[in-house]
């Protein structure tokens, strides 16, 4: 049997944390510090041959001119979540000015030769849960006006992985979709990190229309303040025990984590390489398949017609 093995990236520079810039978030996340972030994932990604989901935020993959056609919807979605899209605008306007224009990521990720997938990661980062159907609706009617190979984007993770509304996806041709991890306290969630019991997934339930749900799962042990505490040997053992696992099930094995983890904490870097050197290995070995969501949505459709 053989394990099947994706890694996803939430890809958001600023735009992820636009509600609670501080001083930390303002420190790191600066145009170098997220060049170096993304430069150093696509090197890894090289290194071990392994393609990739990289899910954008939409005004994030927009150059600074194409964020500029767009600021007129921008300001008129802000009036309706100032909470969120405000103080973005504020730090493009009048403050750091960096971290939220990120269209030279997109453009490495596109020009790779192992063909990473560009996904969507919402338009403004938007929790859709939070702020409800129709301004959900609305910002994703943005999508058509992306100027970037964002807006042809085919499956799509949630922002704050708050997974609502799932039809609206079907309006602009989205296939599949990441599903949300389990909710659990912080307490909870970085206990498990030390869970070597921990199990691969299979694949939910999925109607033969619409968008297709792909597995939710598990985060990359972000390597800053308490999760520090966990040892990347621990992490390393808890996914190899996972492969194995999803080798005898024909399971799966989804990572997920977001390039501004490394620039903010760059030591998770060197977690994310001994993780790609087991997957790398059990592929070489014929007993890991390597899927970007797409290539998973596609051969679950296919599975499904199949009976």
């Amino acid at each position: 049997m053989t394990a099947r093995f994706i890694l996803s990236l939430d890809c958001e520079g600023k735009w992820g944390v636009a509600d609670h810039l501080g001083r930390n978030e303002q420190r790191s996340l600066t145009d170098d510090a997220l060049r170096a972030a993304y430069s150093a994932i696509l090197g890894l990604l090289d290194e071990y041959e392994v393609p990739a989901t990289f899910a954008f935020v939409g005004l994030f993959g927009e150059s600074p001119a194409g964020f500029r056609t767009l600021r007129a919807e921008i300001d008129r979605l802000a009036g309706k979540a100032p909470e969120y899209l405000a103080p973005a605008l504020r730090d493009i306007d009048d403050g750091s000015r960096e971290g939220w224009h990120g269209d030279w990521a997109v453009d490495a990720v596109g020009s790779s030769r192992l063909g990473h997938e560009i996904a969507l990661h919402g338009v403004t980062h938007l929790p859709w849960a939070k702020v409800g159907r129709e301004l959900a609706a609305e910002e994703l009617a943005l999508f058509s006006s992306l100027t970037s190979a964002v807006g042809r984007s085919r499956t799509f993770i949630y922002p704050r992985n708050q997974v609502a509304h799932v039809d609206l996806l079907d309006r602009i041709g989205i296939e599949g979709y990441r599903l949300a991890p389990r909710s659990r306290s912080r307490a909870a969630s970085l206990a498990s990190e030390f869970n070597l019991l921990t199990p691969p997934e299979s694949d939910p339930p999925s109607a033969p229309a619409g968008p297709l749900p792909i597995p939710a799962g598990y985060f990359v042990n972000w390597q800053k303040s308490l999760r520090r505490l966990v040892p990347q040997a621990v992490s390393n053992a808890r996914f190899g025990a996972m492969l194995r696992r999803a080798q005898r099930g024909s399971r799966i094995v989804h990572l997920w984590l977001h390039p501004e983890n490394i620039a903010t904490a760059p030591a998770t870097l060197s977690l994310l390489r001994k993780l790609l050197r087991q997957v790398a290995r059990v592929r070489d070995a014929g007993q890991c398949k390597v899927l970007t969501q797409l290539d998973y949505v596609q051969r679950r459709r296919a599975a499904i017609a199949a009976g």
